[in-house]
């Protein structure tokens, strides 16, 4: 056997992948009309692959001779497991037959060699090698010959120069599958994060503090579960946080509640003595969740944190395709890192709203004060003002302002002398006019607040009739605001079921019938039939809880004149 060697070296990169049949594909079709065969063998010098619409000269003889390792002719195998990741480009001469061998390389080892077969220049089939190997194959010389003779015979400065296209072409198609590779995962990515980024943009979007924490985590939850596949994803916040302390699973996922609650309970026990995600890909292996194990397999777990505090938790159970990563930690702490700024805004806007509403039912409670036959007053006309609108089908946001202005509906009676409000009686002309000026008082104390503005109308309207008869301004019909008209029907239905100084509370169903009568004249007619709906019995049941405190409140009263 006679051995060349060239000066060229291995042509592949150690990072470039395995060949595959795709490559092998490519490189047979580029060299098979030059008359050459390409074979893949293993480092052990096994065949792994090869061009199998090769001409059958190669098909049927050379093919054969190479997988024939036994035979004392065949060295191939053996000189083909002596390379390795520094050996030179070698080609071979055998039994009338040239191999052109390149080890491919990766991370330092061989992985695979590839072969160009070729007809020698000075094949015959009556050579010893060659009628060795024809016996031993099976193989007639004759018809060895016939095929032979269709064959261009290669020398080895032909096969140097064909192995040398070989590996520039090996080299292109390697680095275009890498490159193919390297985009379809970077596609594949981008897609990955076009979801994830959409995801937390529909997340920040609907992160409006006065939006319900119920509300808000209902529908991140149900974004979530369509970006990470799993059976269910579930929220626990901590104590009364957001107005929810129910945790709540939403998903194909159904557990009892009692479940999702102790679960809840340790999950945000086990977040708050260890930072960051908590993963776990077997819960019957985990003990301090194992008891979950017979309802559940997998469990990824984020805090909902701001600063050091633990506001709750996002969970997400049973990863449908395989076992959470760290993709999905990061996704799922980054909607709880967002999450949880919409939390404390929540917690902030509470406090505010809680401090505004105070106040506002202090200033009602102080106002009422100066009149005792009017203790609790304001808020008695707040609650059936909002029920009334709630009945409408207002919204949740315009039934609130309703109901601060009709807390505050009064608040102009405190530029009314109070000798004119306590008294007994008719008023004169005169003391009328100061008693018809309060709601325009009213409207200039609360024009320089400005988260309430939005409420003036109903302080500054609602003694205005229907009939345009009322004043300030006297409007009528629809050009008085909807505030004005419902908190007048609120006042006058309080004002006729309290005790005054100048006559007793009337029955609530003599109430009713009046209020009835003066649809159209004083009162807005579709809102008189709506408000008439509730009846005597709904309208006792709405300010029984109220009567406790209007009693507390008067007992107050009478306390501070005594002194």
């Amino acid at each position: 056997m006679t051995l060349l060697a060239t000066n060229s070296t291995a042509t592949t990169a150690a990072s470039e992948p395995t060949l595959s049949p795709a490559v092998l594909e490519t490189l047979s079709s580029r060299f098979r009309p030059a008359g050459l065969f390409s074979v893949v063998l293993r480092p052990d010098g096994s065949v792994a692959s090869h061009d199998t619409a090769a001409e059958p000269f190669f098909a049927r003889y050379a093919l054969p001779f190479l997988q024939d390792t036994e035979s004392i002719d065949n060295t191939i195998a053996a000189q083909a497991k002596e390379l390795s990741a520094g050996s030179e480009v070698c080609a071979w001469r055998r039994a009338g037959l040239l191999f052109y061998a390149s080890p491919h390389v990766e991370r330092r080892l061989v992985t695979s060699i590839l072969l160009l077969v070729a007809k020698a220049d000075d094949f015959t089939s009556r050579g010893e090698e060659v009628m060795r190997a024809c016996g031993r194959l099976g193989l007639d010389g004759e018809w060895l010959a016939g095929q032979a003779s269709t064959l261009a015979g290669y020398g080895s400065e032909a096969i140097h120069r064909q192995g040398q296209m070989l590996a520039g072409t090996l080299r292109d198609q390697l680095s275009v599958g890498r490159l193919t590779r390297e985009l379809d995962t970077l596609s594949s990515e981008l897609a990955n994060t076009y979801e994830e980024l959409n995801l937390i943009y529909q997340i920040s979007s609907g992160m409006k503090v006065n939006r319900r924490a119920g509300d808000f985590f209902r529908q991140t939850c149900l974004d979530v579960l369509n970006v990470i596949n799993v059976r269910g994803i579930g929220v626990a916040l901590q104590g009364d946080v957001g107005q929810q302390t129910a945790p709540a699973l939403y998903g194909e996922l159904n557990l009892p509640q009692q479940t999702i609650d102790q679960l809840s309970e340790r999950l945000i026990a086990m977040l708050r003595e260890r930072p960051g995600p908590l993963v776990v890909d077997d819960l019957s292996q985990s003990e301090p969740l194992n008891w979950m194990a017979p309802h559940t397999t997998r469990l990824l777990a984020v805090p909902l944190q701001r600063q050091d505090q633990v506001l709750g938790c996002l969970f997400a159970l049973d990863k449908v395709d395989g076992e959470f990563d760290s993709v999905d930690a990061k996704l799922l702490n980054s909607i709880a890192n967002e999450s949880a700024i919409y939390l404390e805004n929540v917690m902030l806007f509470d406090d505010v709203h809680g401090l505004m509403m105070g106040l506002m039912h202090s200033l009602s409670s102080a106002i009422d004060a100066k009149d005792a036959y009017t203790c609790g007053h304001s808020e008695r006309v707040a609650l059936v003002s909002r029920h009334l609108s709630q009945q409408v089908g207002l919204c949740e946001r315009d039934v609130d302002e309703i109901y601060m202005a009709s807390l505050l509906h009064d608040v102009g009676k405190i530029g009314v002398p109070e000798a004119v409000l306590q008294k007994a009686g008719r008023l004169t002309a005169e003391e009328f006019e100061q008693m018809k000026r309060h709601p325009q008082i009213g409207a200039r104390i609360l024009q320089d607040v400005k988260q309430i503005r939005k409420i003036i109308p109903g302080v500054l309207y609602h003694h205005e009739r229907f009939d345009g008869r009322g004043y300030p301004e006297g409007l009528a019909g629809a050009n008085i605001p909807l505030m004005g008209r419902i908190i007048c029907l609120g006042d006058c239905f309080d004002a006729m079921t309290s005790n005054r100084t100048y006559r007793k509370a009337l029955p609530l169903e003599v109430a009713l019938n009046e209020i009835r009568r003066c649809a159209g004249t004083q009162f807005d007619p579709l809102l008189t039939e709506t408000f008439l709906k509730t009846g005597a019995d709904g309208f006792r049941e709405l300010l029984r809880d109220h009567q406790g405190k209007s009693k507390k409140l008067r007992d107050l009263q009478e306390s501070i004149r005594a002194a």
